[in-house]
């Protein structure tokens, strides 16, 4: 840290900066205190950690993994520290509730299953021997080395309870691994692949063993969740081993753990940067207002709220170096500062729109109608407000779902619901808008994105297609013979996106159009990267 006397407000560092979108955690208040005291509390020791994409899901992981030594200084913060987290010391010690995260893409570069068996076990070693520093234990490999270690740790710290946590699944993929009945395609989820890896190597398997062996022994996979309409859906192929765990799906904070993160004040964030905050003039860095209207407009989501957060605290930086004094912000300010948000996240709130329109897509049709009307419902409410009982039942068991895994909102049973922060709740609206009102001009037929298949001396029939599909189709008809995957990614996305992603929605669009064709397959893929529409005379846009 510099020194106070070279700092100005201009070169202060900004305590809600982001270096890598994979660590949000910021002070000492993480907003997953809720998520947290589940964990600690609950008997279960086999947990399937799942997440929306930039829900926070690897910085819990990295969090709970944060180095903590039984002799480390008395200014080591960890998230044992957590104030709200201090009721639990009445009935466990916290200081032998232990993390271990086991980096699985190290993993990457082996192409034997038995290596990277080996190689994980190796990891597992390592990792739990750091947390008691106990390196006269030696000489310990391969399984029966991790036995005898976890015997060792258990007969000294009987009342400790450990857990190795395998974070980012979906990002661990070796090459060229061959076993005939989980082999890679382009259909297949990235954490289905790595989940086929870790069964057919028996690390799950071992895993599973040890849970039984050692009472005091837990594993937690962590994965992203896939736009699905149920947690029935998230998994295709899972082996009797895999059944053993038990799935928390990580949603947005709790209301009250969104106040607590706002309401750190200067301490909470070092004593060092706070004595520089206060000797160049700051008292609160957040007013009681200001954390007012940053939850309205972010909500409870993890990635809105640090956005608006760290571009909040700058944009009072800016002006303190006009005014010299930390002031308050106004009007102005608060306009321009939602203006910079929303450019900031637009990538996010597209991509949040597109996994929403997926997994509609594989929805019930009751189900569709009612997300729209649910939608629609979010005008004139605020963040603050609590969405009624009796409008939450009537979503249903598949939109409640939906809403919770897609980081809509929280839904934690017999609590309150909020709505969105005025940031999503707006886009919403905004991009449900087309679907929701209906057509002037043909009031009778149903809105939405419509596609008529009129095959030869065959009845009409309309498809209800998504947006994204709606403007694929729109191009390949435009350029039936010939159309580059950039020419559709530009047209559906409005830029380039990673193939992967690109050939997934494609595959998906085009197996709906050979099941309601006859079995006809009417997107071609040519050499090159390049796709022809077969029959497109069959085919109309509405």
């Amino acid at each position: 840290m510099m020194p106070a006397s070279s700092v100005s407000w201009e070169t202060l560092p900004n305590p809600f900066r982001i270096t890598d979108t994979s660590r949000a955690i910021t002070g000492r208040v993480s907003g997953r205190n809720t998520d947290i005291r589940n964990i600690i509390t609950s008997s279960q020791s086999a947990i399937i950690l799942t997440g929306a994409p930039l829900i926070g899901k690897t910085t819990l992981v990295r969090y709970l993994n944060e180095a903590f030594q039984e002799h480390s200084t008395a200014s080591t913060w960890s998230w044992r520290d957590e104030s709200d987290l201090a009721i639990l010391r009445q009935t466990i010690d916290l200081n032998h509730r232990y993390f271990v995260q086991i980096d699985l893409t190290s993993l990457s570069h082996f192409s034997q299953l038995n290596d990277i068996y080996q190689a994980f076990i190796t990891k597992c070693i390592d990792a739990l021997r750091q947390i008691h520093q106990l390196e006269h234990v030696t000489n310990l490999t391969g399984l029966k080395g991790l036995r005898e270690l976890l015997r060792t740790m258990t007969q000294r710290y009987p009342e400790a309870r450990y857990f190795v946590m395998l974070d980012a699944i979906e990002r661990f993929s070796p090459k060229e691994i061959q076993f005939s009945d989980a082999a890679k395609s382009s259909e297949q989820a990235p954490q289905e692949y790595a989940l086929s890896i870790l069964n057919h190597s028996n690390i799950i398997r071992t895993l599973v063993d040890l849970l039984d062996e050692f009472v005091n022994f837990g594993v937690i996979l962590s994965i992203a969740s896939l736009p699905r309409p149920s947690m029935v859906d998230q998994f295709v192929h899972v082996s009797a081993d895999l059944a053993r765990f038990t799935t928390t799906t990580l949603q947005c904070f709790t209301w009250n753990d969104t106040a607590a993160f706002l309401a750190q004040k200067p301490e909470d964030f070092g004593e060092d940067w706070s004595q520089v905050f206060r000797n160049l003039g700051g008292g609160e860095i957040f007013t009681a207002r200001e954390q007012e209207w940053i939850r309205e407009q972010a909500g409870t989501h993890p990635y809105i709220l640090h956005q608006l957060c760290w571009r909040m605290f700058h944009f009072k930086q800016i002006s303190t170096s006009h005014h010299l004094q930390w002031c308050e912000s106004t009007e102005n300010l608060q306009k321009e500062l939602i203006e910079s948000v929303n450019e900031r996240i637009t990538p996010f709130l597209s991509l949040h729109w597109n996994r929403l329109q997926n997994v509609l897509d594989k929805s019930s049709p009751d189900t569709n109608n009612i997300f729209h009307s649910f939608i629609t419902s979010f005008k004139q409410k605020q963040a603050e407000e609590t969405i009624s009982e009796g409008n939450w039942d009537g979503t249903g068991k598949e939109l409640r779902y939906i809403l919770a895994n897609e980081g809509l909102l929280r839904y934690d049973p017999l609590r309150p619901i909020h709505y969105p922060g005025a940031i999503l709740r707006n886009y919403l609206l905004q991009r449900a808008q087309p679907i929701s009102q209906p057509h002037k001009a043909v009031a009778s037929i149903p809105h939405g994105y419509w596609l008529t298949i009129q095959l030869p001396e065959q009845p009409r029939e309309r498809l209800k297609l998504s947006e994204l599909e709606y403007q694929l189709i729109k191009v390949l008809l435009q350029y039936p013979d010939k159309c580059s995957e950039e020419e559709l990614m530009k047209a559906a996305w409005g830029e380039t996106i990673e193939k992967a992603r690109f050939t997934q929605r494609l595959h998906q669009l085009r197996k709906k159009l050979k099941e309601h064709s006859q079995n006809n397959e009417l997107i071609i893929n040519q050499y090159g990267g390049q796709y022809s529409l077969k029959h497109a005379e069959w085919l109309h846009l509405e």
